[in-house]
């Protein structure tokens, strides 16, 4: 018999060793909670984060034994370059989830909406407003605070427009991005976060004592609750 989920509640930690424990023990909560949704609910909804971090996460999902076809997958954010760039989450999670490589999930791509970026966040808002709340949410974070692509000294901005589910990003010397909302992110029935080392550890732990909030805060401020997957290395 498969364990029961825990309850929502505040932040929760699971430490590990290595990211490959941390990244074993993620998916097998996912893949828990992706089962009891699909029993109650008959289809489900994950969005998962690009990055370095969470390729060995997304290579243990993809070994479970569920219906992926009922499974809606999507990234967190994405780079606004070619589907194949290196620098694409998306030619990423194709590489390291064979459910996704295979054909075998529903899958919400960011790309092929033009080349403009304005017109290709109106396209893919359009699409994600056909979708009800997301049922789980896994993030990574960098070493700034950022989460998806919700960086550090853009809070401002995050309300300044009505929510349409997907902010567009303009890194300083990188690539322009599309990212879910913050309202998408933390509207999501349960949210984890997948980090290591003892730097974005201590980010998370100063999180009370903050006078600017960070974007990984709209994550550990959820009512439902945050479940933190952190590695010592």
């Amino acid at each position: 018999m498969q364990p029961s989920p825990p309850p929502l509640g505040p932040v929760a930690w699971h430490r590990f060793a290595t990211l490959a424990d941390a990244s074993e023990a993620l998916a097998e909560a996912v893949a828990i909670r992706l089962r009891a949704l699909l029993a109650a609910q008959g289809s489900a909804s994950l969005a998962v984060p690009g990055g370095t971090t969470p390729a060995r996460f997304l290579a243990a999902l993809g070994t479970r034994d569920l219906a992926w076809e009922r499974v809606t997958l999507l990234p967190t954010d994405e780079r606004f370059v070619a589907a194949d760039d290196a620098a694409s989450n998306e030619r990423m999670m194709r590489a390291q989830f064979a459910p996704l490589r295979e054909g075998r999930v529903r899958f919400l791509s960011f790309h092929d909406r033009g080349s403009d970026i304005e017109v290709a966040a109106v396209a893919l808002a359009s699409e994600l407003s056909t979708l009800p709340p997301l049922d789980l949410v896994v993030s990574g974070m960098g070493a700034d605070g950022h989460i998806a692509s919700l960086f550090p000294g853009e809070e401002a901005s995050f309300g300044a427009q009505p929510d349409s589910g997907v902010c567009i990003a303009t890194p300083p010397g990188l690539p322009p991005r599309l990212s879910l909302s913050p309202a998408r992110l933390v509207g999501t029935g349960w949210a984890s976060l997948l980090v290591s080392g003892s730097e974005k550890e201590a980010v998370l732990k100063a999180a009370p004592d903050r006078a600017s909030p960070l974007p990984v805060d709209l994550l550990l401020d959820r009512p439902q609750g945050l479940d933190v997957y952190w590695a010592k290395e």
